[in-house]
Order: structure tokens, then sequence, then C-alpha cells
């Protein structure tokens, strides 16, 4: 009897060593693994959704500054493959400032507006403006001209005529530049300044075929240079292959005028671009710094004074220096 009462009370403590060991749901229906109170807490942060924007409290701010980002840095949220370096383009050295770089800068006072406007008579060799500027009549045809260029295509004022030419000029210059390319032509700025105004004069003797720069590409091959090579090539410009004549009414349709009218514009150009260099050297150099010396010291002063026998007195009262020479 006393053996199976010590039976019934060690199956007894089993059963309660069985109990106090399987583990207990909790009242949500969740398990639990054991986490007791002296465990260090774990907090889990939930991720916004990338469609979703963060709220206020997700934002945590920082005394600390932000370095600023590069604009070199280009973040494509749509790539998927995080920030890419972006290269930047390569940027052309900048043209020296040579008074020359454009051309048509300034508008009437440009150098272009100078150079055409003196071979028009329309300004002096300095770039003033002469009574013909304000309006005259047309030699050839008659028309009412205004402004620098001569223009007879209606404008208010020979100020609006300018504009208005001088959009036109640059156009046409922009071709001439072009076809001096197709050719292999570096033009100078002689050869450029007396296309523009021949352009300016007779579009068709500048830009139809063949060209002024077709011609210039000839006179090159001639071997002429310079001031010959511009002069040829407007002269032949006014032929017409096409028809076997000279193009040029207004000029008596012979060579000789045609040359003496041309050389007439091309030493009027070369007159306005020399005295507008003149101008430019003398602006530069007015606003150049000026240096200042600084006086001597008066040590300085007395030495230099017995050096190169400067002996006179500073006034009337001073004792002159007397210097032996042994």
């Amino acid at each position: 009897m006393k053996v199976c009462y010590l039976k019934l009370l060690s199956l007894l403590l089993s059963l309660a060593t069985l109990f106090a060991a399987a583990p207990v749901r909790a009242e949500s229906g969740a398990l639990d693994f054991g986490v007791r109170a002296t465990d260090t807490p774990v907090i889990v942060a939930v991720l916004p959704s990338e469609e979703s924007e963060p709220l206020p409290s997700d934002v945590v701010e920082s005394s600390a500054p932000s370095e600023p980002q590069s604009p070199a840095v280009s973040f494509d949220p749509s790539g998927g493959q995080g920030p890419s370096v972006a290269t930047a383009a390569p940027t052309s050295a900048p043209k020296p400032a040579t008074g020359e770089a454009d051309l048509f800068a300034g508008g009437s006072d440009s150098l272009v507006a100078r150079t055409v406007g003196h071979a028009e008579g329309t300004r002096t060799p300095n770039g003033s403006k002469t009574r013909a500027y304000y309006g005259h009549s047309d030699p050839g045809n008659g028309v009412w001209n205004l402004g620098s260029f001569s223009y007879q295509h209606g404008a208010s004022s020979p100020e609006a005529a300018d504009e208005k030419q001088l959009r036109r000029l640059e156009r046409q210059a922009e071709v001439i530049r072009q076809k001096a390319d197709a050719h292999r032509l570096n033009l100078s700025l002689e050869e450029e300044l007396n296309a523009i105004d021949l352009a300016n004069q007779a579009p068709l003797a500048a830009l139809d075929t063949p060209s002024y720069v077709d011609w210039l590409k000839k006179a090159h091959e001639r071997g002429l240079t310079g001031s010959d090579a511009v002069l040829w090539a407007r002269t032949q410009s006014y032929w017409n292959p096409r028809r076997n004549r000279w193009e040029a009414p207004g000029l008596g349709n012979t060579e000789d005028n045609i040359s003496h009218d041309q050389h007439r514009r091309l030493t009027a150009i070369a007159r306005a671009l020399d005295i507008y260099r003149q101008q430019v050297a003398a602006r530069r150099k007015e606003e150049e710094p000026q240096v200042k010396v600084a006086n001597k010291p008066p040590e300085e002063a007395i030495a230099d004074q017995i050096i190169f026998q400067n002996l006179s007195p500073t006034s009337p009262s001073e004792p002159s220096l007397v210097v032996v020479v042994p």
C-alpha cells in the first residue's frame, strides 16, 4: 500500500513538471516566445511604402547642418538603380576680347554698321553720322534710303532701318561663312567685312552662284592675296556667267566702272576699320588701372640731390650744400 502511494505521488510530480514546461497561449492567440521583462526591448520600425509620403512624425530633425548637394549628381527616381553621376558638358574657351569678336555687337555702333556705313557714305570714318544717314534718295533707282545701310524697304526711323538691316545681314553673313567652310576658306576680317558690304550693296552678287566666296577662292588660286584678292572677287561677283555679261546697271555694266566702285568701297572699309581699332585701343588704355609711384623718403630725396648735383635750396632760408670733389 505504501509502495502504491509512493508511485502515485511520483506520477503526480511528473505530470506537474510537464505542465510547467509546456507553452501557454496568450489571450490574443499569439504564442509566448519566452521574452522576459529583464531582456533588452527590441523596437521594430515600420517603413513607409514607396507610394505614400512620409508623415511629419517620420522626419527626424537634426541640429547638424546638411552638406550642400553637388549639382553634378543627378537622381533619377524612375531608374531604380540609385544615384548616377552626370557628366558635365565641355565648355569652350572664351574668345579673347579683341573688340572684333562679334561684328554685329553694338547695333548702330557695331563694326559692321560703321564700316558698311562709311562705304555707303552715311557714316564718317570715325563712326559719326552724316546727313545721308537721316535720309537720301538712292542715285540708282531714286528710292528713299534711311540709316547706316541706306535701307529702302520701309522703316519708321534711321535707327529702325539699322535694326532691320542688321538682322538681315546677320543671316546673310552666316550663309557666307557656310559657303567659306564648304570651300575650306578661313576668311580674314577684311574678306568677311567686304563680303557683308557686298551683300548690303547687291545681295545676288554676294550670295548667288557663283558667289563672292567662289570668286575669292579662284582669286587665291590665281595667287592673289589681301586687298587684291578682295577687289578681284568683288568685281567678278557682278559677272553673270549664264548670260555672259555684267549685271550692274547702276554702274554702267562695265568692268572699269564696277572695279572703280568696288575699290572705293574696299578703301572706305579699310579706313573705318583702322580708326575703329585705334579707338578700341585708346579706350582700353583709359580703362587700365593707373600705377601710382610712391614718393621717396626725405633721406633718399636728399641723396638724389647730392648725386645728381641738384644743389639748389628749396627755400632762401635753407643753406646750400657744397660738394667738394677731390
